[in-house]
């Protein structure tokens, strides 16, 4: 079974059906030592703006479509925050969007590692887990 690749990890999605199921998924490969859940980017960027250093995810998983700050906000606001912050997190996004607009935002934010649909399988999170080795 694979060793865990990430310290902590976070979901940030306001569906709780999809927080469930991609947090089985994790849970199932040992993806993280510890997973964190929000259910509203604003919650999530509080998080962030206020934990210590090493209570930082090295991951974050990133719904496109959710109310009041949307993911394309919430990189905004990701973006806007000290370097040491920015370096430490590498943002997936993991959406049921499919437009290729989205995906082309997407492709040009630095912060962002890959644009993945929903749900996570071991395929994508294998993937994931190649990539943060090669980093």
């Amino acid at each position: 079974m694979n060793r865990p690749c990430a310290e902590v990890v976070m979901l940030v999605d306001d569906n709780e059906i999809d927080i469930f199921i991609n947090q089985k998924i994790l849970e199932f490969n040992r993806f993280a030592k510890k997973l964190l859940t929000f259910n509203s980017g604003r919650t999530a960027l509080d998080y962030l703006g206020s934990s210590a250093l090493e209570d930082l995810p090295e991951v974050i998983f990133l719904d496109l479509n959710m109310p009041v700050i949307d993911g394309f906000r919430f990189l905004y606001e990701f973006s806007k925050f000290p370097e040491k912050i920015k370096k430490k997190s590498s943002i997936v996004i993991l959406t049921s969007s499919d437009n290729l607009r989205d995906k082309e935002k997407v492709k040009v934010n630095v912060d962002v590692i890959q644009f993945l649909s929903k749900p996570l399988n071991d395929q994508k999170v294998d993937k994931i887990r190649m990539m943060l080795q090669k980093v």
